[in-house]
C-alpha cells in the first residue's frame, strides 16, 4: 500500500473582491469627516507673529460680536487675555461684507492695526448675496488692510450644507501677500453641536476654540 503524503496543499483560491455597497460609499466621507472633527481642528497653515505692543482690530459681524455672550467671552477678549495684546473688538452683529467694507478705512485711521481678523461672508449667504460680491468685497478689504502695512486673516466659512471652507475666501485673497484665510476652526466649530449656541452662532466654548486658533496663528514658527 502506498503511503500517503503527509504534505497539504494549503493554497487558496481567492476570492473575488466584493463591490462596495451602495450605502458604504455613501457613508464613508461622513464617517472619515467625524474621524477628522474628533480630532480637532488642526494647526494653521501659516503664522503672523506680532511685535508685544501690536494692535489687533477684529471686525466682521455676530461670530465676532459673540452673540448673546458676555463681552469677555466672545474671542477677541479671550485672545487678549491670553496674549496681552491690544485686542479692539469692532464687529457688529448682522454685518454683511458692504457694511464691514464701508467703516473699514475709519477703523484703520482709528486704530492703526497691525493686524485685522475678520469673520464676513455669513450674512452675505444668509441674504443670498452674489459670491462674486462678496469675494469682490474681501479682496477689497485685504488689499486695503495691506495697503495701510497690516497683514489681514479671515476666518472662513463653509459652504452652506457643506463641511469645507467656501472657495471664494481662498479666491478673494490669492495674490494679496500678508492676507490669510483660516480654512478649519469655524467648519470644525460648526460641525459641533457642543460649540454652538445656535445653528449659527458660536457658545462660550466655541469662543474658546476659536480664541485658540487665533492664537496658533500668532506664535512663531
Amino acid at each position: 500500500m502506498q503511503r500517503s503524503s503527509r504534505w497539504r496543499d494549503n493554497t487558496a483560491t481567492p476570492e473575488p473582491r466584493r463591490a462596495m455597497s451602495p450605502l458604504l460609499r455613501l457613508t464613508l466621507p461622513l464617517v472619515l469627516l467625524l474621524v477628522a472633527c474628533a480630532k480637532g481642528p488642526g494647526k494653521p497653515e501659516g503664522h503672523i507673529p506680532l511685535p508685544p505692543d501690536a494692535v489687533v482690530l477684529a471686525i466682521g459681524d455676530s461670530i465676532t460680536t459673540g452673540h448673546r455672550l458676555p463681552g469677555d467671552q466672545a474671542w477677541p477678549a479671550i485672545v487678549a487675555r491670553e496674549t496681552g495684546l491690544g485686542v479692539f473688538n469692532r464687529a457688529r452683529n448682522g454685518a454683511t461684507s458692504d457694511e464691514v467694507l464701508a467703516t473699514l478705512e475709519a477703523q484703520l485711521d482709528a486704530f492703526e492695526p497691525a493686524l485685522v481678523i475678520a469673520t464676513v461672508g455669513g450674512n452675505d449667504f444668509l441674504r443670498r448675496q452674489p459670491l462674486s460680491h462678496t469675494e469682490a468685497n474681501l479682496r477689497e478689504m485685504a488689499q486695503t488692510v495691506v495697503g495701510r502695512g497690516a497683514r489681514f486673516l479671515v476666518l472662513g466659512l463653509a459652504e452652506p450644507q457643506r463641511s469645507e471652507v467656501h472657495p471664494l475666501y481662498a479666491a478673494a485673497l490669492a495674490g494679496v501677500p500678508g492676507a490669510f484665510v483660516d480654512r478649519t476652526v469655524l467648519p470644525y466649530v460648526y460641525g459641533k453641536r457642543r460649540l454652538r449656541a445656535d445653528p449659527i452662532h458660536p457658545n462660550a466654548e466655541g469662543h474658546q476654540v476659536i480664541a485658540e486658533r487665533v492664537i496658533q496663528w500668532l506664535e512663531r514658527d
